[in-house]
C-alpha cells in the first residue's frame, strides 16, 4: 500500500514538473521512458517464458513417470 502512495506522489510530482518543462525536453524524456518500458517488458516476457518452460518440463516428466509406472519400470533401476 505504501508503494502505491509513493507512486501516486511521484506521478503528481512529475505532472507538476512537466507543466514547467518545455516540449522538447518532455519528448526526450518520453523517448527514454519508452526504452525503459520496452526493456522491462522484454524481461517480463522472458520471465514468463522461463516459468512456462519449467512447468512444461515438469508436466513431461510426470507423464514419463506415469508411463514408466504403467510399464512397471522403476526409475531407480535405470
Amino acid at each position: 500500500m505504501i508503494d502505491e502512495f509513493h507512486m501516486l506522489y511521484m506521478y503528481k510530482k512529475i505532472q507538476a514538473e512537466a507543466a514547467a518543462t518545455d516540449m522538447k525536453t518532455l519528448e526526450r524524456f518520453l523517448k527514454k521512458f519508452r526504452k525503459v518500458v520496452a526493456e522491462r517488458r522484454q524481461e517480463y516476457y522472458q520471465e514468463i517464458g522461463e516459468k512456462k518452460a519449467q512447468k512444461l518440463r515438469a508436466e513431461r516428466l510426470q507423464q514419463l513417470l506415469k508411463k514408466m509406472e504403467r510399464d512397471r519400470v522403476s526409475p531407480h533401476e535405470l
